[in-house]
């Protein structure tokens, strides 16, 4: 296709159960400016059969199937990006979901607004055989925001944008990332987004346009389990401060907030876990209980920090 308005890239790995629905949701958009680059990471199940019956399909642009295994995501995504011929990116997951206005209503919203670098919308969360699960949905009120608003609002209390499948962005803010996202396994994404809304303007889109699957295979449960969370969130943090140019007194009050999450940690970790990650924290911070004059600091806070 040539001169496409979209790329979707859709990195695989052994999610052969969900592929056909998942591109069969994206075939299905509303929106019709876009290619197809279908990528998979040397799946072990049946996942090739099942990408390559969309071969021939007029707006799968590329299907790459790695020998071996990359090891990282984000290895694919990069991989994507250099194939990628379009103004804009989504990466579409290949376990989830979306709506058919999807894309429509994202690339409005980038369009209408040539600062706007990320657009993304609500989820819902479904199980493995597509049934929403219970819980509230997030974030009701749509926004547009300064991408360094974004980050100190959004950003600093977890990653915002938890699945890639709800944002498109502008191909053009790749500039403002660098690298450094690809060495985290669990957290990179968090900082490739925040790296991405800083370059312009962020919107959100409140209508739960996209369907995050979960199931027992997912990487971000062991990965918590892990304590990664902490272990790499602790050098984003760091790297937003440095790129947000923060108060210090904004710092000591998000370190703080952190500093107390990784008590309630240590209530469900294993201990020498526990152990290890609370050092790597109270090499460069104060213990928790020293921080009680820190609470004071609330109001410098994103909301969902003071609960």
């Amino acid at each position: 296709m040539p001169h496409p308005l979209v790329s979707v890239i859709v990195p695989n790995y052994c999610h052969a159960p969900y592929l056909r629905e998942r591109l069969d949701s994206i075939l299905g958009q509303t929106f019709r400016e876009f290619e197809l680059i279908l990528l998979d990471d040397c799946s072990t199940d049946d996942s090739r059969t099942v990408l390559e019956s969309y071969k021939n399909h007029p707006r799968v642009s590329h299907i790459v199937f790695n020998e071996t295994n990359s090891g990282s995501t984000f290895r694919q995504w990069a991989l994507g990006f250099g194939l990628a011929q379009g103004k804009y990116i989504w990466i579409a997951e290949s376990d989830d979901v979306a709506e058919p206005a999807f894309l429509e209503k994202c690339i409005a919203e980038l369009e209408s607004d040539p600062a706007c670098t990320l657009a993304y919308t609500n989820s819902i969360a479904i199980d493995s055989d597509s049934v929403p699960l219970p819980g509230r949905l997030h974030n009701r009120k749509p926004f547009r925001k300064e991408g360094r608003r974004f980050v100190i609002e959004k950003m600093f209390t977890g990653n915002a944008i938890y699945n890639a499948s709800m944002a498109v962005f502008r191909k053009s803010a790749l500039a403002n990332v660098t690298e450094d996202y690809a060495k985290y396994r669990y957290c990179g994404d968090w900082l490739f987004w925040s790296r991405i809304a800083l370059g312009g303007r962020v919107a959100y889109l409140a209508e739960p346009l996209n369907r995050f699957r979960q199931h027992h295979v997912k990487v971000s449960p062991r990965a918590e389990a892990e304590g990664l969370q902490f272990i790499e969130g602790k050098e984003v943090i760091e790297t937003l401060f440095r790129l947000t140019g923060v108060s210090s007194a904004f710092r000591r009050a998000v370190i703080g907030r952190w500093l107390q999450r990784l008590e309630r940690f240590g209530d469900t970790a294993r201990p020498e876990l526990f152990r290890r990650v609370q050092s790597l924290w109270l090499a460069d911070y104060p213990h928790p209980k020293r921080l009680r004059r820190w609470r004071r600091l609330y109001h410098l806070l994103p909301r969902p920090f003071r609960r």
